[in-house]
């Protein structure tokens, strides 16, 4: 009977070395699968963080350059640790802008990147059973996808408070004012009236009973800023609302010639540079971007003498690069558009920074930089600058996918 019961137990505790076995390797392959689960979601994370970071640098070269915009997002891709060879990068338009936007052209702008990788695996195949198909002996593919947009692109935009400065003075031919106006109402019709808010500033300056009507004198009333940030410039069809008092006064400003306008010298830059920092920093949204276009055709050449002038100011171009400078310290971006200036900064004090120095030369130094500066002859069509500002300013480089 003892011995019996020795065979019993001895039976028993093979039984359960047996179990403990197979339990130890359960155990084992679920905490391999986990390992390989784990895997995966890391590689999963780290392709499209790599694929992300490939197309936001890639639409940083569009619309201009696609060649390149390709090549930047390869090497973006590589540098975070993927196969250049692994890649499928693909151009479209998500905006109906064409100049911008023009696939027959080969501008696009939007930029698609497809990546894959392969992620270890203890039991890549048993992962297939669990759905993931990418899965095999070797290890399991692993892909993603982004898209990333340039300027007014894709389905959100950024909020932008921004004042359009004209420059309306006597130099300024009737054509030449113009097509001023025709590119600033390009620049209404190009923004969403839902996200960005405009503002309009002029020099010279206007009565503020009659914003179409330049003053007669220094000593007017005056506004250098006639309409402040709006958002009523478009219909409901997105075409420019008529009756807005923005797309009003931008269509009706005169042009300051001698027929019983302010005389004399009249390109006051300072000015309409001041009110438009004004506005933006005292009535702009704190979420928004904020910018400033600035057009003008000449030097400055003229402080109003009403304007209690700040100490140090060495004449008119001396006080518009104070009042620009003051403006970018607040963090407004400023873009500038000589439109076929070519004199110089001959009224300021002889012997000082800007004395004589060219219009051109002032209006780029006024700029946030070079990509933010505009030439362009007279008689030349505005629009084509008016709207690549208007997609700087109307959304930065994003993810859309």
């Amino acid at each position: 009977m003892a011995k019996s019961q020795r065979v019993s137990e001895d039976h028993e505790r093979g039984q359960a070395i047996v179990l403990f076995a197979l339990l130890i390797g359960v155990i084992s392959l679920f905490v391999m699968m986990v390992v390989d689960v784990g895997f995966l979601l890391v590689e999963k994370r780290t392709v499209q963080n790599a694929v992300d970071a490939a197309a936001l640098a890639g639409a940083q070269e569009l619309p201009d350059d696609a060649g390149q915009a390709e090549l930047v997002a390869l090497e973006y891709a590589e540098a975070n640790g993927l196969n250049p060879d692994d890649l499928a990068v693909t151009f479209e338009c998500t905006s109906t802008l064409a100049r911008i936007c023009n696939a027959s052209a080969g501008r696009y702008d939007t930029i698609n990147i497809e990546g894959s990788s392969k992620a270890p695996a203890f039991f890549g195949g048993l992962l297939n059973l669990f759905g993931d198909a990418g899965c095999w002996a070797d290890g399991c593919e692993v892909s993603a996808l982004a898209a990333a947009c340039s300027g007014a692109c894709g389905a959100s935009a950024t909020d932008v408070d921004v004042v359009a400065v004209i420059d309306h003075t006597g130099s300024m031919s009737l054509s030449d004012l113009q097509n001023a106006k025709d590119g600033a109402r390009r620049l209404y019709e190009l923004f969403d009236d839902q996200v960005h808010r405009v503002a309009l500033g002029v020099t010279p300056p206007v009565h503020p009973s009659d914003f179409c009507d330049t003053v007669e004198n220094w000593s007017d009333p005056k506004t250098w800023l006639p309409v402040g940030l709006s958002s009523d410039y478009q219909g409901s069809s997105g075409l420019l609302n008529p009756f807005s008092q923005l797309v009003s006064t931008t269509s009706c400003l005169d042009r300051a010639s001698g027929g019983g306008d302010v005389p004399g010298p009249h390109t006051d830059l300072g000015e309409p540079m001041k009110a438009a920092m004004d506005e933006l920093v005292n009535n702009g949204r704190a979420s928004a971007e904020k910018g400033i276009v600035f057009l003008s055709d000449g030097a400055a050449n003229i402080i109003d003498p009403a304007t209690a002038v700040p100490a140090g100011v060495n004449g008119p171009c001396d006080y518009a690069m104070k009042m620009a400078t003051e403006a970018k310290a607040q963090g407004i971006e400023i873009y500038t558009i000589a439109y076929g200036a070519d004199d110089t900064c001959d009224r300021d004090t002889p012997g000082t920074t800007w004395y004589d120095k060219d219009a051109v030369e002032l209006l780029s130094a006024m700029a946030t930089d070079a990509d933010h500066y505009y030439y362009e002859p007279r008689s030349s069509d505005l629009d084509p600058i008016f709207e690549a500002i208007g997609i700087q300013l109307g959304g930065q480089t994003k993810l859309i996918r």
